[in-house]
């Protein structure tokens, strides 16, 4: 078994029993039925969310910026069928442990955690789907470790952006300002109604529709006993993220190393985090260097495409996986 080991927490026990009754009621296919996941962590413990055969090596996937492991829920189910996918919250994120007090969140910390997430389960490669800010890093992992990733699939971004000093210098210096800030206040967690906690998690996430709210909401937030909800998240999320500095040359020089194959998808009506033609530029030189890089747009998609547009994402996908979803050595 690839997976090693599904441990359920008892937290939400009671939810998985409901599935097991349901699934063997209406007897759905093997891609619908779903496995919480722990994984442990040198500060506590990794969560996640698998679908599929444990019979073979998932994709990891891992989400955006303030998002959770429930992101993929519309969208691995459709993968599944063929490929296996384990979803997890990053560190601090979903139902994962947050890091420690005086950590900040960088994205070194999410690349440590997919060696970690490989090392657990014994994979000499790891097979990546990632959305966002997840994709940035999947870009930096793939490019650092060439040699232990099967394949990589991005949706909508796929590198950091490129940064000059005098943006980074400033951006660092007000995110340790706000982590000590944050450190030094005495505010417990704020808990909300259930129609402000709503309207507070669609103000803080870009691009989201009520529906793909209500999925994030399962992982991102838990009712207390007097009726009101919190947020899962740690709070040191909201910090700025800190991309780590690379300049365009680094950037362009990883696209050089990168050899595995690599499918983008960008959302047709979605954004960009820096200059498009930074973007695309990384691309064409990674696509020199590399003849398996595939680039598709996704109409009509924004931000969030992987739930709101999660079939017609799970077209492009299964097209690759058809051709590059092997088992590695």
């Amino acid at each position: 078994m690839y997976t090693r080991q599904l441990v359920i927490s008892s937290a939400r026990m009671n939810l998985c029993s409901r599935l097991f009754m349901r699934t063997l009621h209406n007897k759905p296919k093997e891609a619908d039925l779903t496995s919480e996941v722990e994984i442990p962590m040198p500060w506590g413990k990794i969560n996640g969310k698998f679908w599929g055969s444990q019979d073979k090596q998932p994709i990891l996937a891992m989400h955006g910026w303030q998002d959770n492991a429930a992101s993929y829920n519309l969208l691995a189910p459709l993968i599944a069928k063929n490929t296996p996918v384990l979803s997890i919250d990053l560190p601090g994120h979903g139902l994962s442990s947050w890091l420690p007090p005086g950590s900040i969140y960088t994205e070194v910390v999410y690349l440590a955690s997919i060696k970690r997430v490989m090392k657990y389960f014994g994979w000499k490669k790891v097979k990546l789907m990632a959305h966002s800010l997840s994709s940035m890093t999947s870009y930096w992992f793939t490019a650092t470790f060439p040699k232990e990733v099967q394949y990589v699939i991005c949706l909508d971004f796929f590198k950091f952006p490129s940064l000059d000093a005098n943006y980074y210098a400033d951006a660092l210096g007000k995110a340790i300002n706000s982590l000590i800030k944050l450190e030094e206040s005495t505010n417990s967690q704020l808990s909300y109604s259930e129609a402000e906690i709503k309207r507070k998690w669609l103000g803080g996430i870009a691009n989201i529709d009520d529906a793909s709210c209500d999925i994030l909401m399962t992982r991102g937030v838990r009712q207390k006993e007097d009726g009101t909800y919190v947020i899962n998240r740690d709070p040191r999320l909201r910090i700025t993220p800190i991309h780590t500095l690379f300049s365009k040359e680094h950037l362009e020089t990883f696209a050089k190393l990168i050899k595995c194959p690599y499918l983008v998808i960008k959302g047709g009506e979605s954004f960009y985090v820096e200059p498009k033609e930074d973007y695309h530029n990384a691309l064409r030189i990674m696509k020199e260097h590399n003849k398996d890089v595939f680039y598709e747009e996704l109409p009509g998609g924004k931000h969030h495409f992987h739930i709101t547009h999660a079939e017609h994402t799970a077209v492009i996908i299964n097209r690759f996986l058809e051709k590059y979803d092997v088992e590695s050595d």
